[in-house]
């Protein structure tokens, strides 16, 4: 941090705060990784009440610097952005949302994944991540993630943003520009279950909340595309909440449970044999005999000796439960 205004404003903020304040940081294995550490070591220097803590287990591809469970920093808050970084650190904008939000939040009952692209140079996006930072800080179903356009122009590109800021929902739903907070909070209330992404689901699940997943699918009649992806996931802890949740699916709605047969076989090829094996895991557990003639196929054919054997073991779960 070689900005003397930034770490003067950090020293004053940090004067007379005695409540230990972590912030959390992680790292990917990219040359970004060095400068957000630098930050956070810099932070905690200027300002004593900051514990900075490496985070080695956050489902992030970018680094980041993490406060609390709501909020993700892939960006390195300096000038304008400074501020909102700061205040959400001391935890100072939940007074700051109108009654009629804070009323309409706590309506929220799926989690609500947004991301704000900002630059540097931008006289509108601190307003814009302040606003944001005051949903998370009253929700606790609002995740937000602020992110450099200027540091990460891959990620802009993915995410199609040409304009600063830029708030993406769900990555369904954005808005270029100033937003309208009770506008959004009204599109997170009325969004469809169905049209929850990967990462909203896994939300859920990583809150202990896999069965709500299942009652969710239950109620639509349907099982997710999303919910597919998370069983499909290279993350082997991704992967272990989906079956717990496709597990709740089987006990509240068998019936749909057996649904799973037909998209799992579809993606059983393009998937490693580590994904492999608990695809035909979950097949087994479907309580579906239409997955037989896959799993037989898959137990004799030209397969590596552990994917095979775990074909065996849904072929006998499944004539057991018949």
């Amino acid at each position: 941090m070689s900005r003397e205004n930034d770490k003067e404003r950090i020293r004053q903020w940090g004067e007379g705060k005695t409540d230990e304040i972590v912030l959390r940081f992680a790292t990917t294995g990219q040359p970004m990784d060095e400068q957000f550490k630098t930050f956070a070591d810099s932070l905690a220097e200027l300002a004593p009440c900051v514990r900075v803590k490496k985070d080695g287990d956050a489902p992030v591809t970018l680094p980041s610097l993490l406060v609390g469970s709501r909020v993700t920093y892939q960006a390195l808050p300096h000038d304008r952005e400074l501020e909102p970084f700061l205040a959400m650190l001391a935890d100072a904008f939940s007074d700051r949302v109108s009654a009629e939000v804070r009323q309409r939040l706590a309506q929220l009952t799926l989690p609500a994944l947004v991301k704000v692209y900002v630059t540097s140079f931008c006289p509108h996006c601190p307003n814009v991540v302040a606003l944001l930072l005051g949903l998370a800080a009253v929700s606790d179903q609002v995740r937000v993630t602020v992110i450099d356009g200027e540091l990460f122009p891959d990620a802009a590109v993915k995410d199609k943003v040409s304009a600063a800021p830029t708030v993406i929902l769900d990555d369904q739903f954005r808005w270029t520009g100033s937003v309208d907070a009770a506008e959004l909070v009204t599109l997170m209330l009325d969004r469809d279950p169905a049209s929850l992404g990967p990462d909203a689901l896994r939300s859920m699940i990583e809150d202990g909340n896999a069965e709500g997943v299942a009652r969710m699918m239950s109620r639509r009649g349907r099982i997710f595309d999303a919910f597919i992806d998370l069983l499909a996931h290279q993350r082997w802890s991704v992967r272990l909440g989906a079956m717990v949740a496709f597990e709740s699916l089987v006990e509240a709605d068998a019936e749909l449970a057996e649904g799973i047969v037909q998209p799992l076989t579809a993606l059983f090829e393009k998937v490693d044999d580590m994904v492999k094996g608990d695809l035909l895991h979950v097949l087994g557990e479907s309580g579906s005999r239409a997955a037989l003639p896959f799993l037989e196929g898959v137990a004799a054919g030209d397969h590596d000796e552990e994917v095979q054997e775990a074909a065996r073991e849904a072929v006998e779960k499944l004539q057991e439960d018949a």
